[in-house]
């Protein structure tokens, strides 16, 4: 079966049966043009850039520093047409914190995309355990929870919970869980007795180990998304095939870049993610640097979808850590080699430089000791190793889970 997204684009676009890459182009570049009159016209902060071209590679680039630098001049309504501000902490340099803003309009385009997306996996009366965000209005959780009634799914927000067991509890009777893929990998592995029909990961990376031990441990399927609030939280998911995320095209326009020489990256070739909107009415943002990295997909998915799709997502640019000789080390590395570990429900990384050279300590929460050697065998060469056990709770971390410098 097609993916729901692909007839939610079809319809969304009024293409119906004419959709197809060419006349999706057709229809984001009529878009674009739209959209680069409105920002430069209600935004005041791409008022002052000027904007004369049309040619998405020749517009000026968007970096979160600038967003956090001043969220206010991105505004393109009137204060009393927000119906939504969401604060978030920037991953950037600055400790400045990005505030992003929806109208009535932006939040129902999110969740006619999460309704499109979760019926890829989900039937009328299924019970959809939804533990992230929050119960209040119009946060991501609630958004969640509207976009399954309007497909006749029940759903309960749990929420951000900070406590294994109380996480544990809620999700007895689910049939679909909805969470972060770090705190689900804990729970697996500490109720392996769960009967689940289906998983989404939520966030912006699943590390595929993580995936994997999901699907052998809970037996179920487990589906993919990615998402930054940014753009209205939704902007890509995987289908039962597993080959790529379907993109919301009607309201985003994907790019891949090169991150160092800015160029437009080949199709297949791995670099950063840059995304401009093509609907938002409070906040509209042209090719934002997202800092993610993955690859354009143009193969036809084997569901039956011919659009552009989005390849896996390799993490990010700024968890790379260079050290000596060249030779580098991230979060998204150490990720799919410590899951691997069946045992293994948690760690925190901290690499320490030190007069001889750099050691990564790894506090692991695990059932047992794990292979010390597998670990050295996989890491860069020369990188010393120290292991700790003890808790490392995910509900309690909040998914920090990134390499510290200390």
């Amino acid at each position: 079966m097609i993916s729901p997204i692909h007839n939610w684009v079809a319809e969304q676009t009024a293409l119906n049966n004419y959709l197809c890459p060419e006349t999706l182009r057709s229809f984001q570049k009529e878009k674009l043009k739209e959209l680069l009159i409105y920002a430069c016209n209600n935004s005041p902060f791409y008022k002052k850039k000027r904007i004369t071209s049309t040619v998405l590679s020749q517009l000026p680039f968007t970096y979160p520093s600038e967003l956090a630098n001043d969220p206010l001049a991105f505004l393109a309504v009137s204060q009393s047409k927000v119906a939504r501000i969401t604060t978030l902490a920037n991953s950037g340099t600055t400790r400045l914190k990005k505030r992003i803003f929806f109208t009535k309009s932006d939040l129902k385009r999110t969740k006619d995309f999460f309704a499109a997306g979760m019926s890829t996996f989900s039937l009328p009366g299924d019970h959809v355990q939804i533990l992230i965000s929050n119960k209040t209005e119009n946060s991501l959780g609630s958004l969640l929870k509207e976009s399954l009634s309007k497909i006749g799914v029940n759903s309960e927000i749990t929420g951000v919970v900070k406590t294994v067991g109380k996480a544990i509890k809620s999700v007895y009777n689910a049939d679909i869980l909805v969470g972060m893929p770090a705190e689900l990998l804990y729970m697996c592995r500490t109720v392996p007795e769960l009967n689940l029909k289906s998983v989404l990961l939520a966030g912006d990376y699943a590390p595929q180990a993580v995936i994997d031990s999901i699907k052998k441990t809970w037996k179920c399927d487990v589906f993919t998304h990615y998402g930054h609030t940014e753009f209205g939280f939704g902007c890509a998911v995987d289908c039962k095939h597993h080959n790529g995320l379907h993109l919301r095209h009607p309201d985003l326009l994907f790019e891949i870049i090169d991150p160092i020489t800015n160029n437009p990256a080949s199709p297949g070739e791995v670099g950063e993610i840059v995304i401009t909107t093509l609907s938002n009415e409070a906040m509209p943002l042209i090719r934002y640097r997202t800092g993610n990295l993955s690859c354009i997909l143009n193969k036809p998915c084997d569901c039956g979808c011919s659009l552009p799709r989005l390849g896996k997502i390799k993490g990010r640019i700024e968890n790379n850590i260079f050290i000596d000789g060249g030779k580098s080390i991230n979060i998204t590395q150490l990720d799919e080699i410590v899951f691997k570990y069946p045992n293994l429900r948690g760690y925190n990384a901290l690499l320490k430089h030190e007069k001889k050279g750099y050691t990564l300590h790894l506090t692991i929460d695990s059932k047992g000791k794990i292979d010390e050697r597998f670990l050295l065998m996989n890491l860069p060469v020369g990188l010393k190793l120290e292991l700790e056990y003890r808790c490392a709770d995910p509900f309690i971390q909040r998914e920090k889970r990134r390499i510290r410098m200390e």
